[in-house]
């Protein structure tokens, strides 16, 4: 079973949502003096038809980030737990990457649009530091992160403003709820600097720093998000959308397994340890800038 932790975090999206406001009050304000200026040029499709219904499909890319990823014990399954306390835990991020937007869609009457959309990411870099206690400061860990989501979305376009005589650019805000497939691998633990250099975390005769892999990890995950943006046309069938995204994804786990603890004896041989433990967990909340090309037919 994989479980949903919800975030408690205020999102870190409400200037983007207060810039949109101020926006759409414009375009509220300016939308009668536009009017007619608009019947006179040749706008976008979505000003021509307001109460139309128009499918469309979109293709784009983000740049996507995940702060305050912290990892700790997860549920008890009858071994030990990593970290053992509250207090201990792997803290990181994240790394920007990139993440690959298909979507298929309808305009609507009122403004709104429903789309359906897949998206994917690979290879993401997460980077952190532990705090096991007698391990030094700095206790550098990294793992690789892939994620496929499929959300169904819904997204209200306001009253826009004029950038040129036949451009109209309008503001949106929208919502979607879906499921986040993840895979995390390749997660290591290293230890170069311990309190003790010729203790349990002394470095082999190479210099090799002692270090811990732990489980893969996968699993599904109900994910909802919220985006705020604008929509530039380029003709009247085509839009680049610009938007800003938070999304929470519930948690990313390592699965029950074994941890392979690989020191270093005093003569310098080699020695690997496997111990049975619980999984860890992460919530999974992200940020992302957008960049969509919208066609309607």
């Amino acid at each position: 079973m994989h479980r949903i932790r919800r975030g408690s975090a205020l999102p870190a999206f409400l200037p983007v949502l207060i810039a949109v406001g101020i926006l759409t009050i414009q375009g509220w304000t300016g939308a009668p003096a536009e009017a007619s200026q608009a019947s006179a040029t040749s706008p976008p499709a979505a000003a021509a038809t307001p109460a139309g219904i128009a499918p469309y499909l979109s293709l784009g890319m983000s740049r996507v980030r995940s702060q305050d990823t912290q990892f700790v014990d997860g549920g008890d399954a009858g071994h030990a737990g990593l970290y053992g306390a509250i207090e201990r835990f792997d803290a990181g991020a994240v790394d920007n990457g990139l993440q690959l937007r298909l979507a298929a869609g309808l305009r609507l009457p009122y403004r709104l649009r429903a789309q359906l959309e897949l998206a994917a990411a690979r290879a993401l870099d997460w980077r952190g530091n532990t705090n096991y206690r007698a391990s030094g400061e700095h206790q550098p860990s990294g793992a690789r992160l892939d994620t496929r989501q499929l959300l169904l979305a819904g997204f209200h376009d306001f009253p826009g403003w004029g950038l040129a005589p036949d451009r109209t650019v309008q503001p949106f805000l929208g919502a979607g709820l879906g499921v986040t497939r993840y895979h995390l691998d390749s997660y290591v633990q290293r230890f170069p600097e311990p309190d003790d250099p010729q203790g349990s975390l002394r470095r082999g005769p190479g210099g090799e720093i002692p270090f811990t892999v732990l489980p893969a990890g996968s699993g599904h995950n109900l994910t909802w998000m919220l985006t705020a943006g604008i929509a530039i046309p380029i003709s009247g069938k085509i839009n680049l959308d610009l938007s800003y995204r938070y999304a929470d994804a519930g948690a990313i786990r390592t699965d029950i397994g074994d941890i392979a603890i690989v020191r270093y004896r005093k003569d310098g041989t080699r020695r690997e340890i496997p111990v049975r433990i619980n999984e860890t967990s992460a919530a999974y909340r992200t940020h992302a800038w957008l960049m969509t090309l919208r066609v309607e037919f």
